[in-house]
């Protein structure tokens, strides 16, 4: 059930990291002990590696003793949290909101233990002001970010549709898409934005096919965000000669060199690094712990290679700029 993580072999994003021990950069002497709960794998290219490659962070800062349990299935999520606080691991992070009733269900046993719940929706309410806390990062600018990428280029080729595609309608992909499209009206309230999920985080080519179907429907972009299986949006833009955007994706910008122009990253090892910190200085609280854009937690990267990208990224980059400088709030446009 178990990998314990005894080594850093940290190789750029798409390299799988099988054990990690770094050396730390603070004054406390304290041992820690972090596991970490995926529902997908730890290369995934995608949120679970985004997970995933926090754990290396917080062992490499703090000499922790590390361990994670990835494609974990629903029928295991109380076993799989309860065996790690059974074993005395001081940190527990269920990556992802579907943990919630285990979580709460196995921090009322082990109350010293101290339990993260990260999500990318940020109006989630986690904290029980005890020993779980919600680290949140915003979904809402994510998608927005998205969707002023979609919506410029859209622009740009004389489109009036777009897409967004999402995988399991959890409230955290839900979020982005609903951000997605408050971006793509803050360019142009005229542009139609197509919505669906699929209902699932792996399956590829059921991604595609939706995305194909949204192609055919006349939408010249397309955003796909629903982890491993976002690929099978790029896989359609790259046949149907459109343009993807991608959620957590920049690793794959060689891959699709010229059709997955932008995405939008939640840098959730930051996240959980300024969390963990807080539980190492005794500082934690049991609350949700929001971070976005002026965090430097979301933030959007471009393709080198696809030409449009580079006509409308100043635009997208003076939108970022806004944000940091309270000139723009997202959520002035969300839901509209």
């Amino acid at each position: 059930m178990k990998k314990i993580v005894l080594t850093i072999l940290m190789l750029f994003l798409s390299v799988i990291i099988v054990g990690c021990l770094g050396t730390a950069n603070n004054d406390s002497n304290r041992d820690l002990k972090v596991a970490l709960v995926l529902t997908g794998a730890i290369n995934d290219k995608g949120w679970n590696q985004k997970g995933y490659e926090g754990l290396v962070v917080i062992a490499a800062e703090y000499k922790a003793q590390t361990a994670y349990n990835e494609n974990t299935q629903p029928g295991q999520y109380n076993q799989i949290i309860r065996t790690y606080a059974k074993d005395g691991y001081e940190v527990i992070i269920a990556h992802g909101t579907q943990f919630t009733d285990a979580v709460i269900e196995v921090a009322a046993e082990y109350p010293e233990t101290k339990f993260l719940i990260s999500s990318s929706d940020r109006s989630a309410q986690i904290g029980n002001n005890k020993n779980i806390a919600g680290v949140l990062a915003d979904g809402v600018e994510q998608g927005f970010l998205q969707g002023v990428a979609a919506g410029h280029i859209a622009v740009e080729q004389g489109s009036k549709k777009v897409g967004a595609i999402g995988g399991i309608e959890i409230p955290a992909i839900k979020t982005t898409v609903d951000g997605f499209a408050a971006g793509v009206k803050y360019v142009d309230s005229s542009i139609q934005v197509l919505q669906a999920y699929t209902g699932s985080f792996d399956d590829v080519n059921k991604l595609k096919e939706q995305a194909i179907t949204f192609i055919q429907q006349g939408a010249t972009v397309v955003m796909s965000t629903a982890n491993a299986a976002t690929k099978g949006g790029f896989e359609a833009t790259k046949d149907k000669n459109g343009i993807s955007i991608g959620a957590n994706s920049d690793s794959l910008f060689g891959t699709y060199s010229f059709n997955l122009a932008a995405s939008a990253n939640v840098d959730m090892s930051k996240a959980l690094l300024l969390v963990v910190g807080e539980i190492v200085e005794d500082k934690f609280e049991g609350k949700n712990y929001i971070y976005g854009i002026k965090e430097g937690v979301v933030a959007i990267s471009y393709s080198t290679t696809e030409p449009l990208i580079q006509k409308v990224k100043a635009k997208i980059d003076q939108v970022v700029a806004e944000i940091i400088n309270d000139k723009l709030d997202v959520k002035d446009y969300y839901g509209k």
